[in-house]
């Protein structure tokens, strides 16, 4: 077995794709916040009762036209707000970004002790294979049903920069054949 087969990079490329994660969900969170932040502005602005409604510039002409063009971007905003699920999304990323977090923390310390013990044991082996499984429950609960490329390749690329190959501990092999 050579180094770039060993089992060990299991737990490095699951470390890798936990961060990767990480880093994708918490950018789409970030842009639903946005987008719901916009969305929540928009109505809030328009609203007959709200104060901007009875500033004194909406009663010139070219005010009059502007308020109109508002008053329908609203209507139709409030008509997208609730289609498109943004809150549940939002509450979609955060669970998805927390989850992938502790894993990424659990594979972290699997790392640890693989560089520690500087071996890559039974008990280290069971660890990775529930973290593993961990994973398994996360990935079902992706909200979305397509991904975002360029933002993975991004991520990817981040992720690359962050966790080298060069920065994991390839255990040496154990030789059973002692004579």
């Amino acid at each position: 077995m050579t180094s770039e087969n060993h089992p060990v990079w299991g737990v490095y490329d699951l470390l890798r794709t936990a961060r990767l994660n990480v880093k994708y969900y918490s950018a789409k969170l970030h842009r639903a916040e946005i987008v719901t932040s916009c969305m929540d502005f928009i109505l809030l602005v328009s609203a007959p009762t709200s104060v901007v409604a009875g500033l004194w510039f909406w009663s010139h002409p070219v005010g009059k036209i502007i308020w109109q063009y508002l008053g329908a971007i609203a209507a139709v905003v409030a008509v997208l707000k609730p289609i498109l699920g943004m809150t549940k999304k939002i509450k979609s990323y955060e669970e998805l970004r927390s989850g992938y977090r502790a894993l990424e923390h659990d594979l972290y310390e699997i790392k640890e002790m693989i560089t520690q013990k500087r071996k890559y044991d039974k008990q280290l082996q069971e660890d990775f294979r529930k973290a593993i499984k961990r994973k398994g429950i996360l990935v079902s609960k992706d909200p979305d049903y397509k991904e975002n490329k360029r933002l993975k390749a991004k991520c990817e690329k981040e992720v690359g920069q962050e966790l080298p190959v060069e920065a994991f501990y390839i255990p040496e092999e154990e030789n059973n054949d002692k004579g």
